[in-house]
């Protein structure tokens, strides 16, 4: 983990939950980590583990039947969740934005890309409103759409989806934001624009001096992209490091399963290693390490006692029992000679 000192957002102790017919489906479990200024922080893990869920509860945006349970979400200081709904209003766009996972879904289909992106500038600050659409024009050309002029009086059907993806980053970057939050920011585009995408991202966090959350499921743009790296496994972060501690010297059997799992350009033939077992149902979580069923590594010490986040190293912390016996197989460590 790093050091609070630097921080300008941290989490402490987060637990959200969701009411359902089979009880309390805990979708973030005692989560803990910072993120400091003009970093990029990565966190990583399988569809449904709780990165989602995590951001929006950073940002207060969870809905019913989900709630916050307990922690702290501090940013400068300020624990979010103590703030009123208005002050929290306040916040949103202008000091902590967000880059929502579905483009088409998250713009407003009967306004257009114009009166979405000056609501905001309106909202947040005084300046008359054609000072607000020379910026928000400004932003536009800065994310590198063409004509943004034009764009400006269109609808969001009528842009393709990596437009419709700058438009978002747009959004959030329109107020200057201290924290730049983007949710799987290239799932719904093609591989091409995935890369002008993530260069623009950290483009503008240099420029801005922004610190970037990024959710994501890829550990390829993870290690393009980050400066620290988040795994997340069934509700809880189960290791934690700097981008080389994670893809060098992980200690968590998950996180050796991710890297394992991914495909080689030096061996087109082989056999893809799979994970075996099944994730949890989130409302039947067992009493030791949600990971033990499918661990080859557990010990009665992790069927019976969950592990908690200890450093193994400097800047590096993991959630495991068996940190000491974990090694990377040797069909990756090859390709790392």
């Amino acid at each position: 983990m790093s050091e609070n000192g630097c921080a300008i957002l941290e989490v402490k102790n987060l637990t959200t939950v969701f009411e359902t017919r089979e009880g309390n489906a805990v979708a973030v479990d005692d989560v803990s980590f910072s993120l400091c200024r003009g970093e990029t922080l990565g966190i990583v893990g399988e569809s449904g583990c709780g990165k989602s869920v995590t951001a929006l509860s950073v940002m207060r945006l969870i809905q019913r039947p989900g709630r916050i349970l307990s922690g702290q979400v501090l940013f400068e200081g300020r624990d979010l969740l103590e703030l009123s709904d208005k002050q929290m209003r306040m916040l949103r766009g202008s000091e902590i934005a967000m880059v929502f996972q579905e483009p088409m879904t998250s713009l407003n289909p009967v306004f257009t890309i114009g009166d979405q992106l000056t609501e905001g500038l309106l909202y947040h600050s005084n300046r008359p409103w054609t000072e607000a659409y020379e910026t928000a024009v400004d932003v536009l050309a800065r994310v590198g759409i063409p004509d943004p002029h034009d764009i400006m009086v269109a609808f969001p059907h009528q842009l393709s989806g990596g437009m419709r993806q700058r438009v978002l980053i747009a959004m959030a970057l329109v107020s200057s934001p201290s924290v730049l939050i983007a949710d799987e920011p290239t799932t719904a585009i093609d591989v091409t624009v995935q890369t002008q995408v993530l260069r623009l991202i950290n483009e503008l966090k240099g420029e801005l001096g922004m610190s970037v959350l990024l959710i994501t499921h890829d550990l390829g743009v993870v290690a393009e992209t980050c400066d620290r790296v988040a795994i997340m496994y069934a509700s809880h972060i189960v290791e934690c490091g700097s981008v080389r501690d994670i893809f060098y010297t992980p200690r968590h059997p998950y996180t050796v399963g991710l890297l394992s799992s991914i495909p080689s350009f030096h061996e087109p033939k082989q056999r893809l290693t799979i994970i075996p077992g099944q994730v949890p149902r989130p409302t039947n979580y067992p009493v030791g390490c949600n990971f033990h069923s499918r661990c080859g590594y557990a010990t009665e010490n992790c069927v019976s006692h969950q592990p908690q986040l200890a450093a193994v190293a400097a800047g590096h912390a993991v959630s495991c029992w068996n940190t000491a016996h974990v090694t990377l197989p040797e069909n990756i460590t090859a390709h790392r000679r």
